[in-house]
């Protein structure tokens, strides 16, 4: 237990530091004006002084960070109470993904800036459609809170609200998942890009509209 405790202590720190610890090994070797936004196509459309590449990995690791103690913590500030120490297992599996999605993305940062281009965006996307696919066989099993899955009035305030909407969820999420994932592979990116950006807003969307028919015909 003791082990266990240290492992998730450390685990966030750890993965945050591999990618600076890229940055240092590249620093020397980044021209002193970098890219500092790249188009669909992968290819840089702004840049910027050297010193701007650590902007966005700074706030993906605060924010990954933040994320990752809340939801290891779940069960100590929940006021819905839902998750103990003991069968918050699935609200660590989420931080520990979460962290190790972030770290990913702050290492690709740099190593864009480095080479001038984004490379291996149909895998990128690929890998993202995974995480969602994974999110949503996660979400049947989510329990009533505040801070992650629908949370919406009409779930928050109603347990089976909450439960069929995730179960609808979970489903849409995990189908949609391993659809975009197969779509990346196969569509011209401009095109994969906007069914990526239709397919998250049905996804997130569908659920909602769901749990408020829920609500209004229970009102009845």
């Amino acid at each position: 237990m003791k082990r266990s405790k240290i492992f998730y202590l450390l685990f966030p720190f750890v993965m945050m530091v591999i990618p600076w610890a890229y940055l240092a090994y590249i620093w020397n070797d980044l021209p002193q004006t970098i890219p500092t936004h790249f188009g669909i196509n992968g290819l840089p459309d702004n840049f910027g002084k050297k010193i701007e590449i650590i902007a966005a990995p700074v706030i993906l690791g605060i924010v990954g960070l933040f994320c990752y103690f809340l939801l290891q913590n779940i069960h100590r500030i929940d006021p819905k109470k839902k998750y103990t120490a003991g069968n918050s297992v699935l609200m660590k599996k989420l931080s520990v993904i979460l962290i190790i999605l972030l770290s990913f993305l702050s290492l690709l940062i740099f190593h864009s800036s480095l080479k001038g281009k984004i490379t291996g965006t149909p895998l990128l996307f690929c890998g993202l459609s995974l995480f969602l696919a994974y999110i949503g066989n996660l979400m049947h099993s989510i329990k009533p809170n505040y801070f992650a899955g629908i949370r919406v009035p009409w779930t928050l305030e109603n347990e089976d609200n909450w439960r069929k909407t995730h179960q609808l969820a979970s489903k849409i999420w995990f189908a949609g998942g391993i659809i975009l994932a197969l779509l990346s592979l196969i569509l011209n990116l401009k095109i994969f890009f906007i069914v990526f950006m239709i397919c998250i807003f049905a996804m997130s969307i569908i659920p909602v509209i769901y749990s408020y028919t829920i609500y209004k015909n229970s009102s009845k």
